[in-house]
């Protein structure tokens, strides 16, 4: 593998290079490809009044060679309710507040990744996480707390070798503390998955656990097959992986395809199904990329793969959303100057059908960024917001952000930044304190060595209000713990929820002393399946049943449960569904 970024243009063209429309690509080595485009790209809008924030965009000295993937980490470090940005440039770990310095960290290595970020050790305040490597650096992470200090035992460094990817934060075996899970790149052909222990100790004996090939993606963290232990899910650039506690590989893995490869697409773990294991959302590039969600054994999930259109280089991590309690799964790929199909962005629903107003086409292409999700505008629908791999004559970048309906980018947009937003994206926040959304983005410039590389960080104020919910997903992974593991959202508002017809549901008695039945009435005959679930966390326990019942009148002997509060959902062959809500006492 070659460490260093390949110029396709002699220093002597550096004015053509400047003046030039360029597209540009990553490699999985993490160098960049720049060329030349002969279509005209998309410009900012003359109508384009969004403006940045009083002090941005702010530029920091980028390292020459490797620049950073992810974006930025917003969170409110300092418990002032306003959300702080976080991130690194070059060998530098920055945090602002209010677009003022709170304080930096020299590290050893470059942070090409942002921070991970999550309450470690239960004390109610944060920890960061931050990784570096590079060729030739000596790649460490780093334990801080929030005013930039090392916690004791860190950093550490593991025989100098590049801590590739990005840290995830998890409390594996729910003691109330997280541990710390990362990938050591050894070579081009090995490398290792750890789990540290908050003070700086390996999880057990089991960890380190090598894997042939560089390590490719951020770990993702679940209970994948439901088995009441978490397990650890990786890539390497050619094949996935899936772990137990004790480092053992879980039934029906490895997975791998001669065809396809891993770079930088981190997958998500989500139940789509409600059966109580978790699927796996991702995809692959390589001789034929594909868009993919696999099971918990590693076997195909119903209609997918998808196989890339045009066989694009697919690297961006997906993101996926539930949104009026439907999930919605969204990946990109990039185009280049020839391609003939302009879509740029999918989203499909969990059985692998194109959501109305999708593909979304358009000039320039989504590669290894971040496609955020949130409602910036003053209509009620949800937008999707995403970087660009291209710049323009000027030698700036793009934000775009189309409605998901299919009508268009909103107004204003594309936003144009300094420099590439290439493998990057935007976050959304109130950063300020003013109420507003505020849009964070992090770019940078391509010199190829001509001159000094920079990092710029631009923050344009929207003007809407700020609130949670309007923003489902602006960061790496979903959160700034990097687990990777969505939690469905279940209909727990209702006490009687019913959108299934000629079916009626009775349990009885409620509350329930020991033993308890659901009464089914049924006009025509139905297949149905019923399921449970803690009704507090919306934790899935079991299905208690799934048939073909005859029109009448059936009773069903719930089992016996522990005291608590729990959803029963009846479910029939068109995903219609209705639930109900009981309580089980002590007798």
């Amino acid at each position: 593998m070659k460490y260093t970024i390949t110029s396709l243009f002699l220093l002597t063209t550096f004015y053509n290079l400047l003046t030039a429309q360029f597209i540009g690509t990553v490699s999985d080595d993490y160098t960049y490809e720049v060329q030349k485009i002969s279509t005209a790209i998309a410009t900012p809008r003359d109508n384009n009044t969004i403006e940045q924030l009083a002090g941005y965009p702010k530029a920091f000295l980028a390292n020459s060679n490797f620049k950073n993937f992810r974006n930025v980490s917003l969170e409110d470090i300092d418990a002032d309710g306003i959300s702080d940005i976080i991130f690194a440039a070059n060998k530098t770990l920055y945090a602002y507040s209010s677009g003022t310095l709170l304080w930096e960290k020299n590290l050893i290595g470059i942070g090409l990744y942002p921070p991970s970020i999550a309450d470690l050790d239960g004390d109610g305040q944060l920890e960061i996480v931050q990784v570096t490597g590079g060729q030739n650096e000596d790649g460490s992470v780093y334990v801080l707390d929030i005013t930039g200090e090392d916690l004791e035992g860190w950093p550490k460094t593991f025989d100098n070798n590049w801590i590739i990817t990005g840290p995830t934060l998890s409390d594996i075996d729910d003691d109330g503390i997280k541990e710390i899970i990362f990938l050591e790149r050894i070579s081009s052909s090995l490398g290792n998955i750890h789990i540290q222990r908050l003070d700086g100790t390996p999880y057990s004996d089991d960890w380190p656990v090598a894997i042939p090939g560089t390590p490719a993606v951020t770990p993702s963290i679940g209970d994948v097959d439901n088995d009441g232990a978490i397990d650890i899910l990786v890539c390497s650039s050619r094949a996935m992986y899936l772990f137990d506690l004790n480092g053992e590989l879980k039934p029906g893995w490895p997975v791998e395809n001669p065809d396809t490869r891993f770079s930088f697409q981190s997958p998500i773990l989500i139940d789509l199904n409600n059966d109580g294991t978790l699927e796996i959302i991702g995809a692959a590039h390589g001789d034929i990329p594909e868009y993919y969600i696999r099971q918990f054994d590693g076997t195909p999930y119903k209609s997918w793969p998808f196989v890339v259109p045009e066989r694009a280089r697919a690297l961006c991590s997906p993101t996926v959303v539930e949104i009026e309690g439907v999930s919605k799964i969204f990946m990109g790929r990039p185009i280049g100057d020839g391609n003939a199909d302009k879509s740029i962005l999918y989203s499909w629903n969990e059985d692998g059908r194109l959501n109305e107003g999708f593909p979304i086409e358009n000039f320039g292409g989504v590669e290894a960024g971040i496609i955020s999700v949130a409602n910036i505008d003053d209509e009620p629908d949800f937008e999707v917001i995403f970087g660009s791999n291209m710049i323009d004559a000027n030698g700036n970048g793009f934000i775009h952000a189309f409605k998901m309906d299919g009508s268009g980018e909103l107004d204003g947009f594309p936003l144009s930044t300094p420099g590439w937003t290439l493998s990057n994206g935007v976050a959304i926040d109130d950063i300020n304190g003013d109420g507003k959304m505020d849009l964070v983005a992090l770019s940078y410039s391509l010199n190829f060595g001509a001159k000094n590389d920079s990092i710029y960080i631009s923050a344009f104020t929207l003007d809407q209000s700020y609130q949670a919910e309007k923003v489902l997903w602006s960061t790496f992974k979903g959160n700034n713990s990097r687990e990777g593991m969505i939690q469905r959202n279940l209909p727990l508002t209702s006490t009687t929820k019913s959108v299934l017809p000629d079916v009626q549901v009775q349990i009885q008695p409620n509350p329930i002393l020991q033993y308890g039945t659901i009464s089914i009435e049924l006009d025509q005959e139905e297949h149905l399946k019923a399921r449970l679930f803690q009704a507090v966390t919306g934790a899935y326990i079991n299905t208690l049943f799934e048939e073909s019942l005859p029109k009448g009148k059936h009773i069903k002997r719930l089992p016996n449960l522990p005291s608590g509060n729990y959803l029963l959902t009846i479910t029939n062959e068109q995903n219609q569904q209705l639930s109900r809500k009981f309580i089980v006492i002590e007798k």
